[in-house]
């Protein structure tokens, strides 16, 4: 079986944004579709599925389109600022995305290149009324769901490196980058604990790096995934975590250095020792199916 990190090797707008994808004119369909029972939907394939579901998005109905979430689904939007990294659990949490993107005149373009069993592959456009002001759309993505029974169970959107660097200058002419944060006055750590649970994951302690080894503990609390797994990087002076993030799908580029590059089994708690010689230091933790990161974190500064 392929391994998780065979393919990963890295391989405030969020709102404003949407999701991903669309049909470039403001223009409602003429008759909006009715969504089909619970058993119709379980009848159509997994391509079928996100098809109608960004049908009904077009259409302007928000219902409609979650009718073809499960309850517990969870949406990850990666690689927009200001953390490369949103995560939506439940089909509540993904209502309010979706109102406010059907707010915002959203509309999606999807064309579904492969579909292997439960996970559906898409590429994907969007146009919201943002990215028109900006004058920046459609932006591109990468979209992977996960469907299940007639229900979308993950859905993951990952902007593409080339969109990413035509928004962020529109972007920060309306919303200026953040200043810099002061050097850390903590004491360093040669020591931390990444921990996987509710669908992402989190850093116990963010407290700066020691230089030199440091022990790293994964501990994974959920139980949902065939297989998890931890990567940690350097990167090249001119690149950030939203290049980083919008990196993780297809081939791993030049300008990271991995540090750490591990998979576990579904509730398992290891720990592994790596050696950090500079800062700063970048998360990010996946799970699959299908193949996603599921969180991030960083820059993490490291000190002598």
């Amino acid at each position: 079986m392929k391994t998780l990190l065979s393919r990963i090797a890295v391989p405030l707008v969020i709102l404003a944004l949407g999701i991903t994808g669309c049909s470039g004119q403001t223009v409602q369909p003429a008759s909006v579709p009715t969504s089909p029972p619970a058993t119709e939907r379980t009848q159509q394939t997994a391509s079928e599925i996100i098809e109608a579901m960004v049908e009904h998005m077009n259409a302007g109905d928000v219902e409609a389109s979650l009718a073809y979430f499960a309850d517990d689904a969870r949406a990850y939007i990666i690689g927009l600022p200001p953390t490369g990294m949103e995560v939506y659990a439940g089909k509540e949490q993904i209502r309010a995305l979706w109102q406010d993107s059907v707010a915002s005149h959203f509309q999606w373009e999807v064309n579904i290149p492969s579909t292997h069993g439960n996970i559906v592959n898409v590429e994907a456009k969007t146009w919201h009324d943002f990215t028109r002001q900006l004058g920046v759309a459609p932006l591109e993505y990468h979209d992977v769901y996960e469907v299940r029974d007639g229900k979308i169970t993950t859905y993951g959107t990952t902007i593409k490196a080339e969109a990413l660097a035509r928004f962020i200058p529109a972007f920060e002419e309306v919303v200026p980058a953040e200043e810099s944060a002061s050097p850390s006055t903590e004491k360093p750590v040669s020591e931390m604990t990444v921990t996987i649970a509710s669908g992402t994951c989190m850093i116990d302690n963010p407290a700066p790096l020691q230089v030199g080894e440091i022990k790293v503990t994964l501990n994974i609390k959920d139980q949902d995934k065939d297989l998890y797994a931890l990567t940690m990087f350097n990167l090249d002076a001119d690149k950030d975590i939203l290049d980083l993030m919008a990196s993780t799908v297809g081939m791993p580029p030049s300008w990271v250095d991995i540090l750490l590059m591990e998979e576990q089994e579904p509730g398992t708690n290891n720990t592994y020792a790596i050696n950090v010689e500079k800062g700063p230091v970048y998360v990010i933790c996946w799970s699959k199916p299908p193949d996603l990161p599921i969180g991030n974190a960083g820059p993490i500064e490291v000190k002598e």
